[in-house]
């Protein structure tokens, strides 16, 4: 078996891992176009890959395994590819997580068909890539009410993103979290939610990115902060 895999330092969802893929023993004409795996983000559960798009039909199932450094080879699981997961696949919007990934500096995967598959095909593709520990929440986030909104404050962290979420508390039953903003740089330590009405009471949270390569690494998100408009009444 023919295998071909590149080192990737810079790894991201856009990327074009040339040599990461290799085609073996085809029974049937060989695709139009080879199959990459790119590391899509790394959160709490765990690292996320994601098969790059490619006129490659689907198969049936699929096998991933990954090793650690020099370590054997652990499989992961095999997935069956059902019609929304083939839809997926073509899309190049196909998932596969490995919920254990840990902060191992040397991780290969190895994306492969699996023996239940009927493909008209062997595939065979290989990822090397790196991961590292996530960050934590902001510290000491604050909310505080303003003329303009409200004002949420944290501990400035170098080198980190930050995500917020918010949580209208209106009513018996909360709404779901919703996305609030994703800032590039936490640097300021500071953020004014100007679309929180007055006589509404909201919960925040969030989370540190950490956007360094190979690819986004999102930690937990904080303990929620709570906070009560006044009525402009």
């Amino acid at each position: 078996m023919r295998r071909a895999a590149s080192i990737v330092a810079l790894c991201t969802a856009s990327a074009t891992l040339s040599g990461c893929a290799a085609l073996r023993a085809p029974v049937s004409p060989p695709p139009t176009e080879t199959v990459h795996l790119s590391v899509e983000r790394v959160t709490d559960q765990g690292l996320f890959l994601r098969i790059v798009p490619a006129e490659t039909p689907a198969p049936g199932a699929l096998r991933l395994e990954r090793a650690c450094g020099q370590s054997a080879a652990t499989p992961l699981y095999e997935l069956p590819l059902e019609a929304s997961l083939q839809e997926a696949w073509t899309r190049g919007a196909l998932e596969l997580r490995d919920a254990d990934a840990g902060s191992c500096t040397d991780l290969h995967y190895t994306l492969t068909l699996a023996t239940t598959s009927d493909g008209p095909w062997e595939l065979a593709t290989a990822l090397e890539t790196r991961s590292r520990e996530l960050p934590p929440p902001p510290a000491n986030m604050l909310a505080e009410a303003t003329p303009e909104g409200v004002r949420l404050r944290w501990e400035p962290s170098s080198g980190w993103g930050v995500r917020l979420m918010r949580r209208a508390l209106a009513g018996s039953s909360p709404s779901p979290w919703t996305p609030l903003v994703a800032l590039e740089s936490s640097a300021a330590g500071t953020y004014l939610d100007r679309s929180a009405r007055p006589g509404e009471a909201y919960a925040y949270i969030a989370q540190h990115i950490d956007p360094a390569p190979p690819a986004p690494h999102l930690g937990a998100f904080g303990s929620p902060v709570y906070i009560a408009l006044p009525s402009t009444r």
